[in-house]
């Protein structure tokens, strides 16, 4: 051993000095060497911590939308920024074990906060959870801190661990981006967003994009969980509730609506019979861009198997189509629309409109609204069906059904807007047609015509009002609608006022008379007017001696019978006048009023004519002697020439007593030579007295162009963005897919009588004119501008 040490020593000593420095310097560099080895290691166990944290997104598909491709590449450029801010406090550089084990030797990662222990949990419906102070109930929504999808974080997914600010927000303030995710919302955006979920989802007032963000999870549990987890499938009822339920407080944000209707249809499109249409039409809710797609599948059934539209689904599809326009009357009155929509579309169409097999084929698909999807499309195939909304020719024929049923119902509509208290009293029923009034009212005046019969039936127009629940008075608009009524049912009424006759008073008398029909301005002409007021004079003549025989009455009737210059509709309304007439005569005054203007040449034929009317019945009473007495002076006649003109008949076959009238005889029998002579004069009375009411009549016609009521203004175009109808219609059309293939879409264009590329021009300018921007972007496929959706006047 000291041999040994020896030896070294002296080894040692005998080196040179100038192997030493050499030494000294590699020693050195090879101190220096081991060093840095030692640096670069450490580092190189660092490294794959980092590695461990989630994967970057993956790129989106090129199939996604242009928007969502935008979206995408702007979130990547910010990713960075929001990493940085989960980094722990201590920025000293140190090396790190990631394990969540016990007992590891370095830094452990902290344990999760209470209630993250889940990555991702579903809350179902009716649970009640508690986050960052909120008590949030009703469930359907994600709890927990991941998963991540390909795209990034579920941006429905609430975690606990995230910052939320302490003092409350404004829920009505815009505070998240169009495509809001719940992990990069600003703390602020975090508190407004969990007030209103404690609220009960419901606060009105909320900003949109809150319900969209509680959406986005509703999306995630049906269209990823439920084709392969039954328990998520069935949360499906409960889901389509809630949705049906938010569309009713945030319908007036046209992109949820739209969106959620679609959600709601696809959700429906699974398990449509093949023959829906035999079932009555799906009930007509709120109204979107397009027909809702059950009223699609239905009526391309029908078109696939060439079967008529039931008029019950014709009205259907005219509540729901963008397309066709409804004023007001279609809204306010929908029960009386629907059933004179249903009588007229079956006059005019029979069993219904058959509708041709067009090119533009029947397809449903969702685009989720949620980013996490990031633009994925979820189709559903429906078969080899047309989209009949896309053809033209059926939508004019239902359009010219709803305008004729409109001009019939606006009177009505007016009425009921001005009384809404007395839409079923009889005021409001005669602004009606008849042939929607109700059962009673129908069964009562079916009553009165079967009364009537053939012949007249006389009541007071109190008794007839009352018969038809009147609830007092009626004005003479009323009455005027009354008549119209009844001529629908073949049913005339005299007076006529439809003529210009006074309105009666309930204890006045009228009279009922089936007749067909008739042209009111052809009852104010001269010659019908002439023949009216030459039975108003026999009629006064007839009662001057206190009453009117039946011979009286015989003989006027066959005067009107012989009338043949007068329609056959209108001699049998002179009949009814002439029935009137005897029981209620008009008085002398007023029939002076209206002779007054003749010359005395007329007048004198006129009350000759009345004298030989005075001896029908054979006898001549000291009464008609009288009444033709006045009845000359009134018209400025020497009352002397009664005597002579009483004994100027051509052909009496006895003298004419001027004594006390005898008592009536059953078998009393007309003279025809006496009757001939009389339906001569009457003739010549009646021209005379054309003359008179042609000059009367001009001032009932002004007055009743000014009393007639006007009619609702016209609603405002339907088109959008100021387009005219069929480019809003084409519009409508093509906003219903988020994309189209250009082939499918040109026939689309070709169905609705367009050129696709000239349509697409337009539409894009009118968006360039309203958003700055256009509504389609590429050119197969030919995507759809999303974020303008919801700025469409839809």
């Amino acid at each position: 051993m000291l041999i040994g040490i020896a030896l070294v020593v002296w080894f040692l000593a005998s080196i040179p000095k100038e192997v030493w420095g050499v030494l000294l310097v590699i020693g050195g560099v090879a101190l220096v060497l081991w060093a840095g080895a030692k640096i670069f290691g450490a580092k190189k166990e660092v490294s794959p911590a980092v590695s461990a944290s989630p994967p970057e997104p993956s790129p989106v598909p090129p199939s996604a939308p242009l928007s969502t491709r935008k979206t995408f590449a702007a979130a990547q450029t910010q990713e960075p920024a929001r990493l940085k801010t989960t980094r722990t406090e201590d920025e000293s550089f140190g090396s790190f074990v990631l394990s969540t084990e016990r007992g590891v030797a370095e830094h452990q990662i902290p344990a999760a906060p209470p209630g993250t222990s889940e990555k991702c949990r579903w809350i179902p419906a009716g649970e009640t959870v508690s986050i960052a102070g909120f008590s949030i109930p009703g469930g359907l929504l994600y709890l927990g801190s991941g998963p991540r999808s390909g795209y990034g974080v579920e941006p429905a997914l609430i975690n606990p661990a995230l910052k939320v600010t302490s003092s409350a927000v404004d829920v009505s303030l815009r505070l998240t981006d169009y495509w809001p995710s719940y992990s990069t919302i600003t703390p602020d955006a975090r508190r407004a967003y969990l007030q209103w979920l404690a609220g009960g989802r419901k606060d009105p007032a909320a900003n949109i994009g809150y319900v969209f963000l509680f959406f986005y999870g509703l999306e995630r549990r049906i269209l990823m969980e439920a084709p392969h987890d039954s328990v998520a499938s069935a949360d499906i009822p409960a889901i389509k509730a809630e949705v049906r339920r938010l569309l009713g407080i945030y319908r007036q944000s046209n992109s949820f609506r739209q969106y959620a209707t679609n959600f709601l249809a696809y959700l429906e499109s699974e398990g449509f019979s093949p023959k829906t249409y035999l079932n009555p039409p799906p009930s007509v809710g709120e109204q979107t861009y397009e027909l809702p797609l059950p009223l699609k599948v239905g009526l391309g059934q029908l078109a696939a198997d060439q079967k008529a539209v039931p008029a019950s689904w014709a009205h259907a599809w005219v509540l729901a189509d963008p397309n066709i326009v409804r004023r007001t009357a279609v809204n306010r009155c929908s029960a009386e629309f629907e059933q004179l929509f249903m009588r007229r579309y079956t006059e005019a169409h029979g069993e219904g409109i058959v509708l041709k097999q067009n090119r533009t084929k029947l397809q449903f698909s969702y685009r989720p609204a949620s980013g996490g999807f990031g633009g994925q499309l979820f189709s559903r195939s429906l078969g080899d069906l047309p989209d009949v909304s896309a053809v033209k020719g059926p939508l004019q024929k239902l359009q010219a059904l709803v305008d004729d049923c409109t001009v019939s119902l606006d009177p009505y509509s007016r009425f009921v807007g001005r009384n809404p208290d007395k839409a079923q009293s009889l005021e409001g029923l005669l602004q009606l047609p008849v042939e929607i009034w109700p059962v009673p009212v129908k069964s009562e005046l079916e009553e009165l015509k079967s009364r009537v019969g053939d012949g007249l039936l006389v009541m007071t127009f109190g008794e007839l009002s009352g018969r038809l629940k009147s609830a007092g008075p009626l004005s003479r608009d009323k009455v005027l609608g009354l008549v119209h009524a009844l001529e629908s049912l073949h049913l005339g009424m005299e007076p006529d006022v439809l003529a210009g006759n006074r309105i009666p008073k309930a204890e006045d008398k009228i009279a009922l008379f089936a007749t067909l029909p008739e042209d009111g301005e052809a009852r104010t002409a001269p010659v019908y007017q002439a023949a009216a007021v030459t039975l108003d004079l026999a009629c006064a003549t007839a009662h001057s001696d206190g009453e009117a025989s039946a011979h009286e009455l015989l003989l006027l009737t066959r005067h009107v019978d012989s009338w043949s210059h007068l329609s056959p509709g209108h001699r049998k309304r002179l009949k009814a006048h002439l029935r009137l007439g005897i029981d209620q005569p008009p008085t002398l005054a007023a029939l002076k009023r209206k002779l007054e203007p003749l010359a005395s040449h007329a007048r004198r034929s006129i009350v000759r004519f009345l004298a030989h009317l005075t001896q029908a019945d054979g006898v001549v009473s000291p009464q008609e002697v009288k009444f033709l007495e006045r009845t000359y002076k009134a018209l400025d006649l020497d009352a002397k020439l009664v005597y002579s003109d009483l004994h100027a008949s051509e052909a009496p076959e006895a003298p004419v007593s001027t004594e006390a009238a005898p008592k009536k005889t059953a078998g009393f029998s007309l003279d025809p030579v006496r009757i001939a002579q009389l339906q001569k004069e009457t003739a010549e009375v009646s021209a005379l007295l054309a003359n008179v009411f042609v000059e009367e009549l001009a001032p009932q016609v002004q007055e009743s162009e000014v009393t007639a009521p006007e009619e609702e203004s016209q609603p405002g175009s339907v088109g959008i963005l100021g387009l005219d109808a069929d480019h809003s219609a084409f519009l409508r059309l093509l906003i219903s897919r988020r994309s189209w293939v250009k082939a499918e879409l040109a026939d689309a264009a070709a169905d609705m009588e367009l050129m696709l590329d000239g349509a697409l021009e337009h539409i894009n300018e009118a968006a360039f004119d309203a958003f700055d921007a256009p509504l389609t972007d590429g050119d197969d496929p030919i995507e759809i501008n999303l974020q303008l959706l919801e700025a469409l006047p839809l």
